[in-house]
């Protein structure tokens, strides 16, 4: 039974530029620099004199590993993502010094190493219910005692009133920031069809049960920042 909602050529990331891609998801996805620099505070604070192995779970062109990687040099990273051409990006990005490549569907792929940090940034939302809660337990056996998941992603909520509010309030970020009626299209299709949204209070509850210990570091309209310790 597969866990992953879409195939890679599905996806528009596949057939963009990496130039594109970049522009388009922090046009698409609402509070995306918000997120980011949540993520490097916590780095920041958290992490910064420690020698870190890292694994980010669809890497895309790199965009959140970067971040991380210019905070912590000396961190090795091992990168994964099931669409070559986002892998292509992200070598460009990364360099390959104390940089792994793993092309893959990261819910199939079996890893032999312990991670200080795992990171996963708007790509759970592509694996199903079943797949979430599988995922979720994967990532808590891959971190060593005492690490880290950094969680960002669309999530939706249980109330319909808040979950309805929130679906308008995307779109009407999709349509304000959209460079063309093409890209628009694209990607409210995206979010319509493609997207396997999960209440923010399931996950909670699904990565509690896994053996977490889970901070909302925020919560804006469809986007939020889970802080998760083992």
């Amino acid at each position: 039974m597969k866990s992953t909602n879409v195939k890679v050529f599905e996806l528009n990331y596949d057939h963009y530029s990496s130039g594109k891609y970049d522009r388009d998801i922090v046009n698409s996805i609402p509070f995306h620099r918000k997120m980011h620099q949540l993520i490097v505070r916590f780095i920041r604070k958290n992490l910064h004199s420690k020698p870190c192995a890292v694994l980010d779970l669809g890497v895309g062109t790199g965009i959140t590993s970067k971040l991380i990687q210019d905070e912590l040099p000396q961190a090795e990273f091992d990168l994964v993502d099931f669409s070559k051409k986002m892998l292509s990006g992200a070598r460009k990005r990364m360099g390959t010094a104390r940089v792994q490549y793993i092309f893959g569907d990261y819910s199939k792929l079996s890893f032999k190493k312990k991670y200080d940090l795992v990171v996963s940034v708007i790509g759970i939302h592509h694996q199903n219910t079943r797949g979430k809660k599988l995922l979720f337990r994967k990532i808590y056996s891959l971190l060593k005692e005492g690490g880290v998941f950094l969680f960002g992603d669309l999530v939706t909520h249980k109330d319909d009133k808040i979950a309805s509010l929130n679906q308008a309030l995307h779109f009407h970020h999709l349509v304000s920031k959209a460079t063309d009626q093409k890209t628009l299209t694209e990607w409210a299709h995206h979010h319509m069809f493609l997207n396997d949204l999960a209440p923010i209070e399931d996950q909670v509850k699904w990565l509690k049960e896994a053996g977490f210990e889970v901070e909302i570091a925020m919560q804006q309209m469809n986007t939020a920042l889970l802080i998760c310790r083992k």
